[in-house]
This record gives C-alpha cells, structure tokens and sequence, in this order.
C-alpha cells in the first residue's frame, strides 16, 4: 500500500511529466514522431523542405516511386521522384539539398541523401530516419562501424577564397584521402541578401554548413538540416567525410544562388554563424550539436616580401590528416598572395608549433630558382607532417604561428673542390672550405662548420661533402646513416634535417671496427648555405 505522502509525491512526480516532459535518457527517439520506413509504399505523396534562397525554408512536392528494403533499416532506402513545378524549374535536385527532411503524412521518413544523376535531375534517395536516429545512440554507433549503407555518395566541397593553384592543390589533397562528388572553387561572396536576423535558429530544412578551415578562407560542404531535438541535430543522410568521430564546425549558412554544374545543379552559399559541432560522421549521415564547439588549431601565417608585410588567420578543424593535407595550400596562398608571381627567390621561415604538452620552434631557409613560393609551401608540409604524425605521441595542435620572409632573387652554384684539415678532433666542431662556381659570378670561397660525434670510432675516415640541389627534398629520410632514434627530440631533428633544399650535406665514413670490413660507418650532417648548390666533393681525414 502507498502512503498519503507517497500518492501525493507520485502525483506530482507524473504531473511534472506530463507538463515538462519525460528526460531525455528514458528514449531519446521515443520522443520523435515519425513515419516508419516498414509503412512506406510505392505512389505515396510526400513533402519536402529546404532552403532555395537566402534563410527560408520551403516545400517541395515528391511521390515515392520504390522501396528498397536490405537486411536492416540501415541497409534500405527509398526512392522519390520530384512532382514539384518550382523544383523541376530550377534544375531538380541539387547538391546541398542533401539532408533535406521528406515528410509522409505529416511524419518524418527520412533525409533526402543524393541524386541519380539523370538527365533531369528529378529522382532521389531517402535515407530512412530510423537509421539517421542511431547516431544519437552510443551503442549503435559502435555497431555501424561493421555495416554500411546500400548506397554511399561523396559530399560536395567548397574551397573559397583561395587562388586558384593554393585551390588546385587543396583539392588534389583531399580528393586523394577522401572520396568526394565535387570540389568546387568559388571567391569569396559578400551577402546576396539580408542577413539573418538574431533571432533566425536552424530548424528542419535549413541550410548549414560543414566546415574544415575558417578565417581568411573557407573549405566547407553546404547541406540540410533534417531533425532537430534541443541542441542535438541529425543532417546529410549520407557521410561527409565518413570519418566516425568528428570535430568540424557547424554553421547557419544564407543560400546566394543555385548553378547548374557538369553533373547536377548545386547551392552556392556564405556562412552566417558557426554555431556548433558535427561530432559523428557516418554512412546515414552526420550529427552534432548547437552551442558546443568543437577543438580548433589556430594557424596564424605573416608574410614579409620586401616592405610589405601580410598576416593570413585560419581555424582549422583540429585533425592531424586534415592539417597534414591543407596547411601546405594556405602557404601557398599566403605567398603567392604577397609575391603575386611564381618567381626564384629564398624564403626564410620562423616556425613556432603549440599542442598538449608540447612547444617547438625551429628557422628554416629554403631557396628555388624557379618557385619560391610552391618550394616553401611543400617544405613546410613535410615539416609539419613528420611533427605530427610521428611515432611517439599525438601532438593535437593548438596553434601555429608562422613567419615567412622573402627575398627575390636566389644565388646558384657548383661545389668544386674541398678543402678540410688532415686532423679532426671528435666532439669539436671543424672549419672547413670549398670552392664554388657561383651562377655568372665566377669562383668563390666559401666556409662551413660541422662537428663529429664524440663517439665516432677514431681513425682514418673520409668525408664527403655534396649540394643539396632545389628539388631534393625527402630524398635523403632513407640514406643508410639516418637510423630510428628511441628519443623524440632526436628523431624530429634526423627526420627534420632532410627537409631542406639549400646547404650541404656532409657524409663522415669509416671502415674503422666496421665487420665485414668493406661495411662502412656512417655519420651525416646538414649545413645551412643560403644557395642552391650541385655536385659534390671528398676528401680522407684522420679522426682522433
């Protein structure tokens, strides 16, 4: 039996229920309303809606024309057919409208995921709801990884506000790691209307954004909201990326316009707000949330050339293989910005890298007589990538700061001969010289310094000194003397030292203790020399 007090706390417990509503953690799609995609039949009428222009969302008219069911909801689709007059006016069905919500009775059914690319663009694949809502269960999540949607199209990019080689390059990167319908090149859009008022929340139907990079340039994918439940959001009802766990930015986006691409019409349109994150990325699609951001790394790039100096700021969705394949092309912009010609010339380049735990610097100087900028850009890709996708340990990079000096012009060269001392003394450092053919200059001396390792077996050895020639750059992470080192600050510094393209490189061999004798031991060294030298040189020293 229940008390007086308890029928009175049950009371009150149930009425609390009925006017504020069941907590989200007893069934989060119990709450949902929606039209199961087991009652879905051929000649049904359904209702779409999405942005055509600017932030309003509209219907558009759709009958279903066939029922694939797989083995699970996960595995099915339906397919519709655009019975609407403003739709087939405008093209059909475009890129961007991906995510929109298809309506049957009033109900969700699902998500409007792409188009087959038919001669009018007027049938399309829905993604079920009940496979978009298991992105919003934990264990479900873990079992999609082994299941995959019947039918997988690639996400549309955009890349705005690069030049076209920085664009070019950014897009081979991406489309080599990730499988994509189209990457677009668009400058940057000033409002083609009025811009959304505060009071404007996205809602089913919306226009969002997917971002990547944000800041002086933008690489984004433009789709639909399908569901909205508070602040947690289902869109797509295809992958992004298809990358699982994610961290890219969700933004509020104003459509500009529509084009009529090679294959199908597409929205073009500018970022209003970012307004969250997009934290799954999988084959029914992708969910985030509004008012959660997701984890950036700041890349900030100065550019002096001459008097003038340029400051570029980007947010980049913090992601190693992201970074890894973007950061070169944002370079690459930056300078061909501030050059404006792809002209010879050195770069001289302060590199600053702040993660978790971690604090790096280190100056490089990079020359090219053809392509100053594209030798830079790739120089410093090379860099970053042996920093962050080392064996050691995840950096998860909060900021980059980058200064880049520019000189025009560059100074080309031919090693003639070398001159060392007879006598090298282990753990000092040693003067040497070499004589040089300098590009419609003539011959010149030149001296550098280089020290051998106190643990060098003593003896006779030779050394070797060559040019490090424009172009050459990883061609040495294989050469018998770089060996894996078990202590991070000495990998990054042997790994480091191949990525250059001016200087010398001086090779210390000794037979000395090697078994079997003709087995040689090997020390290399990098030394930096503002030129582009060819041809090399050697010369027998005794080590003691």
């Amino acid at each position: 039996m229940i008390g007086g007090l308890e029928k009175q706390r049950w009371f009150v417990l149930i009425l609390t229920f009925f006017l504020v509503g069941f907590p989200s953690s007893w069934g989060e799609s119990a709450a949902i309303s929606y039209f199961p995609f087991s009652d879905i039949q051929r000649g049904m009428k359904a209702v779409g809606k999405t942005v055509f222009y600017g932030t309003k969302v509209e219907d558009f008219r759709l009958e279903v024309i066939d029922v694939v069911e797989g083995n699970k909801v996960e595995e099915s689709y339906f397919v519709v057919k655009v019975v609407d007059k403003k739709l087939k006016e405008m093209g059909g069905i475009s890129a961007g409208m991906s995510g929109s919500p298809v309506f049957i009775r009033g109900k969700i059914a699902g998500a409007l995921s792409y188009s087959w690319e038919t001669k009018d663009n007027l049938v399309g694949v829905v993604t079920p709801i009940e496979a978009m809502l298991s992105l919003w269960e934990k264990e479900s999540i873990q079992e999609e990884e082994t299941t995959s949607f019947a039918l997988t199209p690639g996400s549309t990019v955009f890349v705005v506000g690069l030049g076209e080689r920085a664009s070019g390059e950014v897009a081979n990167q991406l489309r080599k790691r990730f499988y994509l319908q189209e990457i677009f090149t668009i400058p940057r859009l000033s409002w083609g209307g009025t811009r959304a008022s505060e009071n404007y929340s996205l809602q089913p139907g919306s226009a969002i954004g997917i971002q990547l990079v944000r800041g002086d340039a933008e690489i984004m994918s433009i789709g639909t909201l399908t569901l909205r439940d508070g602040d947690r959001i289902l869109a797509l009802g295809h992958p992004f990326l298809h990358r699982g766990e994610a961290n890219y930015f969700l933004s509020s986006v104003y459509v500009n316009f529509s084009l009529q691409g090679m294959d199908l019409p597409f929205k073009v349109g500018t970022v209003i707000e970012e307004v969250g994150i997009i934290d799954q990325d999988r084959s029914a699609g992708v969910a985030g949330k509004i008012g959660v951001m997701p984890e950036v790394s700041k890349i900030i790039i100065k550019v002096r050339n001459g008097g003038e100096e340029r400051e570029y700021n980007f947010e980049v969705a913090r992601d190693e293989d992201i970074l890894v394949d973007i950061l070169p092309g944002l370079v690459l912009d930056a300078m061909d910005r501030s050059i404006d010609s792809q002209a010879s010339g050195s770069a001289n380049v302060k590199l600053k890298l702040e993660g978790e735990d971690f604090s790096w610097q280190e100056e490089y100087f990079w020359v090219s007589d053809t392509d100053i900028a594209s030798t830079t850009s790739g120089g410093l890709g090379e860099v970053l990538k042996i920093v962050l996708r080392n064996p050691y340990r995840e950096i998860n990079l909060a900021q980059l700061d980058m200064e880049i000096d520019i000189a025009s012009g560059v100074q080309h060269a031919w090693l003639i001969s070398l001159d060392l001392p007879k006598v090298v003394e282990r753990g000092e450092e040693a003067e040497g010289k070499i004589n040089l053919f300098l590009w419609r200059e003539g011959e010149r001396v030149a001296s550098f310094s280089f020290l051998v390792p106190a643990d060098f077996l003593p003896g006779t050895a030779e050394i070797t000194v060559r040019g490090k020639s424009d172009g050459n750059l990883g061609l040495d992470a294989g050469r018998e003397g770089i060996s894996f080192s078990p202590f991070f600050g000495d990998y990054l510094q042997q790994q480091l030292e191949t990525v250059h393209s001016e200087g010398l490189i001086v090779e210390i061999s000794s037979k000395a203790g090697s078994s079997p004798p003709d087995e040689r031991v090997y020390f290399t060294q990098w030394v930096s020399l503002p030129l582009i030298l060819e041809g090399s040189s050697s010369q027998k020293v005794w080590i003691r």
